[in-house]
Formats: C-alpha cells, structure tokens, sequence
C-alpha cells in the first residue's frame, strides 16, 4: 500500500489540503458548502462535487448558496467530515492512484478552543480516524477507496512558523488567523507556542459580511442576501438594477478597515502585546483584508501563500513526527 502524509485545514469557508510527493507540494482547494441531497439530476459544474458515502448523497462547492456553509463552532459535524475526506479523494485523484488503496497519515487543524480541552480534542480526533477499516467514497461518479493510518490534531494560527522554521527559530512572532467564523491568535516565542497568548474572536469574516449586510439592507432599503455580501465584496460596491451606487464604496471601506482595528483591539483585550513582536496575518480573511491591514499596520506581514500558510507548517510538522517513529 502507498503511504500518504496529507494536511488539510478544513474551514468554515473553504477546505484546502496539500501533500508532498519527490519534493513538489500538490494543493487542492474547494469552497465548504455541503448539502445532502437526493436523485441530483443536474450536471456537477467544476468546482463541485457530488460525494456518495455510507448510503448518502451530498453536493459539495460552488453550486450551493452561501447558506449552505455551516457556522456552528463545532467541527465534529457531517459536513467537515464529508470535506476531509472528499478532499483526500481529490489529492488521491491529482497523484493518479487508481491500483492500490492509499495508507493516509492525516493532519487536520483544530479550533483553539478544542486544542485546548483533552476531552473535545480526543473527540474530534476519534471522529475522524478509521484506523482499522477501509473507507469507500464515490466522487463525480469515480470510486476512491483509502485507510486513515493516523490522525494528528493541530491548532489553527500556526501559519509559517513551522514550514520556515529557521527564519522564526530566534523570533517572537504573533500570529493572526482571520478565517470565516473566527479570528484565532496565537504567539511564538523561539517556535514555542504561548499557551495565553491561544486566544479565539468571534471576528472572521463571516461576521464582517453580516454586519456589512445590516448596514446596507438599512441604509439603501434594499435585501442583502449572502451570496449578494459575497459579490459585494469582490466588486468593492453595491450595484442595484445595474447602477453602481458610489456611496456604498466608502461605507463598505470603512467597515473593513473598522474590522481590522476590532481584531487588533480583541487581542490586546486578551493581553497580547505587539511589541517587539512580528505581526503576521494568515487565513483567507487576510487576503481580503490585506489593503487595511497594511494601511493600519503597515510593518505587518501578510503571510506568502496565506490560505495554504497553516497546511503547509501542518504537513512540515507531521513529516517530523513521522520520521521520528
């Protein structure tokens, strides 16, 4: 059987996951909207998956609505688990491993707030392991089939402090992971993690767009959905009948770079300092918060690869483990 070393960081908003095979990292990355469904007669667009696993349907990505996302805290749900597993399917997919069922050896991140807690930890970690039993997943009408060997739990707010190691072995480094349900801090002194400074927000993105859709539903009369916020946000404005309506861009401007200052505030509230400390955002909220976050804190570094930045310590990491056995 082939051995696999996968890291997946699995978030509220998107599943990214990464291997490594003769030194090249391979990615795959898909939005976590899940949906349980029933004889779906419609041709699955790219982007999305239609996922049948112990007798059940479900479609996963780009077709569902924003709604579909789930933003319970809780990851010991039928959607994260469905998302781990369809992305082991797309890994195994990208690598071409049709003839043998491929031994997983998986890392998967961890919200702070069960890190911490032996007893959730322990429950996430059971949740997703089969050690002993071979699991068969039907992906877009192709069959995969692999073991879990061995499950390791990571927190969230690791970003590149393991997988560059060397650069951060001396440094005291604050890491900020602006994800979509929550904002997750964490300080490094010399690649040790400070077990005060693991402090959990509600303040991901998720938030942001909700509060952006009040504002704008009250100010312009109009409904803002969520897949409206979506589109909002990557335009920079609202348009309605087709108009642009220029005043939308500066409020929307103002709420964000708002959220960049609540964040910040939030963790010196929880006694984190910022001196003598690099600041590092990491997460898929950081890309969509980079212009405010260098304008309010232009030292700060947004980290290279920042949705992947986690993924990529979680794989440095479970390699090392697994060398040492």
């Amino acid at each position: 059987m082939k051995n696999l070393y996968i890291a997946i960081d699995t978030g509220k908003h998107t599943t990214k996951a990464i291997t490594k095979i003769n030194g090249e990292i391979i990615k795959v990355k898909f939005r976590t909207k899940v949906k349980k469904v029933n004889n779906l007669g419609v041709d699955i667009t790219p982007g999305s998956f239609l996922v049948k696993f112990l007798g059940e349907t479900f479609l996963i990505g780009d077709m569902l609505s924003e709604s579909a996302c789930n933003f319970d805290i809780t990851k010991c749900n039928e959607e994260h688990i469905i998302s781990i597993y369809t992305a082991i399917c797309r890994i195994i997919d990208k690598l071409k491993i049709d003839s043998e069922i491929p031994q997983i050896y998986l890392v998967v991140n961890t919200p702070i707030n069960i890190y911490k807690n032996k007893e959730l930890k322990n429950e996430y970690k059971y949740f997703i392991e089969s050690p002993d039993k071979v699991l068969n997943l039907l992906v877009n009408s192709k069959p995969y089939s692999f073991k879990i060997i061995s499950v390791t739990l990571c927190p969230e707010a690791i970003g590149p402090i393991y997988s560059n190691s060397s650069i951060y072995k001396e440094k005291k480094v604050t890491i900020i992971d602006i994800g979509s349900l929550n904002t997750t801090f964490c300080t490094y002194k010399k690649l040790i993690p400070m077990l005060d400074s693991m402090v959990i927000a509600n303040s991901g993105v998720n938030i942001l767009r909700a509060k952006i859709s009040e504002k704008l539903t009250s100010t312009f009369g109009i409904m803002i959905s969520d897949d409206d916020v979506e589109q909002i946000l990557k335009d920079g404005h609202l348009k309605i009948n087709g108009q642009i309506i220029s005043q939308s861009k500066t409020k929307i401007e103002s709420m964000l770079s708002g959220h960049v200052s609540s964040i910040i505030n939030y963790g010196k509230s929880r006694d984190i300092s910022y001196n003598n400390t690099d600041l590092i955002f990491i997460g898929g909220g950081s890309i969509l918060l980079k212009k405010y976050i260098l304008s309010l804190y232009p030292n700060a570094l947004i980290a290279e690869d920042a949705q992947f930045s986690n993924c990529l310590s979680y794989l440095k990491i479970l390699e090392i483990k697994n060398v040492q056995k």
